[in-house]
């Protein structure tokens, strides 16, 4: 297989596993965070996570607290979600597809890259056409897809 159909292969699969996940993006979590909303739900005090989690009430507060303002590490979720019953899920959603992030990174990419050119050019009384310069874009643009590393070299997301 070539490496070119290994790559597609690989953005079939990993887009088969976030494309459910991609509706989810709509959901927020909620405003005191998933640990204290959970706990709460339970009829938990954050005495008795505390204690299941071997820490001090004062650090669950803390630990609630970060969630909520996004400074929290997934491993001191994942263990409040384990003494709570649960599991933490996390998952890094594209909010398109990979096929089309792709795409629009390549054509941003080789557009940056020709109109460098074609101001030259258009000094030089050398420009050219419109359609033409659509053809050159997307010809560079299926080259920069053919090594999609060089991809990411230029420009931002």
């Amino acid at each position: 297989m070539s490496t070119g159909n290994l790559r597609s292969l690989r953005v079939r699969q990993v887009e088969k596993l976030v494309g459910p996940w991609r509706e989810r993006l709509k959901e927020r979590p909620p405003p005191g965070g998933w640990t204290k909303t959970i706990r709460q739900a339970l009829g938990m005090s954050t005495s008795q996570l505390a204690k299941r989690l071997r820490i001090t009430q004062q650090a669950v507060s803390d630990l609630e607290r970060r969630e909520k303002n996004g400074r929290v590490t997934i491993g001191a979720l994942a263990k409040a979600a384990r003494a709570m019953g649960g599991e933490l899920v996390y998952a890094i959603v594209p909010t398109r597809s990979l096929d089309e992030m792709l795409q629009g990174q390549a054509r941003a990419v080789a557009q940056s890259r020709l109109s460098r050119v074609a101001h030259s050019m258009g000094l030089e009384a050398q420009s050219t056409s419109a359609e033409e310069q659509e053809r050159q874009v997307a010809a560079l643009a299926a080259d920069l897809l053919a090594h999609p590393r060089r991809l990411w070299d230029e420009g931002g997301p």
